[in-house]
């Protein structure tokens, strides 16, 4: 039985979009359509275990993997194109929609967790936005990407016991949508560090950080924001994972109790959630993440195709075949065509040379069984084998 054939070998353009640290990210695009390909480096992997499992599942809000392998000694995964923008190229997002934004999340978690997958690395550029087709939902909808991730994750957004080598879990993933909802609505994050391990031991004292304080501070929000607020704070940015809220279904209540509190009114946060969506239309829309090519142009494949490269070989060996025997006939019928004369002369001379023998010797005695006189056989121009 022959395998699948891969996606990668009916690829017909790549372009590299993002270098990351562990990995390059290419848009592909072929027959079947746009794909993103994260090309792993050789020191690089990805928890198969994880992708296994979501290559099996359709989630909403969740990018479809597509195929996953190694090719070459790299590991690879083939996402879905989404088209949406990366939620770490906004700007600052009000505060009603982050909060709605987060529900959109925590519901997706809630269906992955479901199948006991966390994702690991939430961060700004893992959250795609793209405009909701659906009028009876919230206008803006989100999906989740880059699942699979060996090690804590993004620095400032990976919760304490990450850096400690515990795997993802539902805790983990908690404290990385805190840090998350602070980025959103402030346009910067909360923990900024030079390097790994400051940035470890930074979160390792996020209790000591005041969030409300450092909202205050910004001017940029109402006391209500800041009040309706707090409670996320303390659910989620806390050191110790037990201190967290308990599950996604709990964050999603909390989050309800903070809209609420709000006060902005139905119609208020509607208007103010279509013109955020209508926003996102004037950002670059690129999938994951939206970022412009590395070089401005398309690029070479970073693996080898199969299938095709041996069908060009053949090609090529036929053609010199065929090439070969059109140059061995032209010698043949050269070589023919010349040595012809020579044949048809010696031939004719020899019957001459007997027919003038018969006659001149009658009683010679030769007969049909002797060989040829001597005489004659010198005086026969010998054929050439040029």
């Amino acid at each position: 039985m022959s395998e699948n054939p891969s996606i990668l070998d009916n690829i017909e353009s790549s372009r590299l979009i993002h270098r990351g640290g562990e990995a390059d990210i290419y848009l592909v695009s072929g027959n079947a359509g746009k794909f993103i390909l994260k090309w792993y480096r050789n020191c690089s992997a990805f928890e198969t275990e994880v992708v296994e499992k979501l290559k099996c599942l359709r989630i909403p809000g969740i990018c479809r993997i597509r195929e996953s392998g190694e090719r070459e000694g790299n590991p690879y995964l083939v996402y879905d194109f989404v088209e949406g923008v990366s939620s770490r190229d906004v700007g600052r997002i009000p505060v009603p929609v982050a909060l709605n934004l987060l529900r959109e999340v925590a519901q997706s978690l809630i269906d992955l967790n479901a199948v006991d997958v966390h994702h690991g690395d939430l961060n700004p550029a893992n959250v795609l936005l793209g405009r909701n087709p659906d009028k009876s939902s919230f206008p803006v909808q989100t999906t989740l990407v880059d699942f699979g991730i060996v090690g804590p994750g993004t620095p400032g957004y990976a919760a304490p016991e990450r850096f400690q080598g515990r795997p993802a879990s539902t805790a983990s993933d908690l404290f990385s949508l805190g840090m998350l909802l602070y980025r959103w609505i402030t346009g910067e994050d909360l923990i900024q560090a030079p390097g790994y391990e400051e940035f470890q031991a930074e979160t390792l004292k996020v209790d000591s950080i005041s969030v409300d304080e450092k909202l205050y501070a910004s001017g940029n929000f109402t006391a209500r924001e800041i009040s309706a607020l707090s409670p996320l704070w303390k659910s989620l940015l806390r050191q110790s994972d037990e201190e967290r809220c308990e599950d996604f279904d709990e964050l999603d209540e909390i989050a309800e109790i903070a809209l609420n509190a709000l006060g902005v009114g139905e119609i208020k946060a509607s208007v103010d959630a279509q013109k955020f969506a209508e926003s996102l239309k004037s950002q670059k829309t690129g999938g994951f993440p939206p970022e412009e090519p590395a070089n401005g142009s398309d690029m070479a494949f970073p693996y080898k195709k199969r299938g095709s490269e041996p069908s060009k070989k053949k090609r090529k060996y036929m053609y010199l075949a065929v090439f070969g025997l059109i140059l061995t006939l032209m010698a043949f019928f050269f070589i023919v065509g010349t040595n012809t004369s020579d044949i048809d002369e010696t031939g004719n001379l020899l019957l001459e040379k007997s027919r003038n023998s018969v006659t001149m010797e009658p009683d010679s005695g030769l007969d049909s069984q002797d060989s040829l006189p001597s005489t004659i056989l010198k005086d026969l121009p010998t054929p050439s084998l040029d």
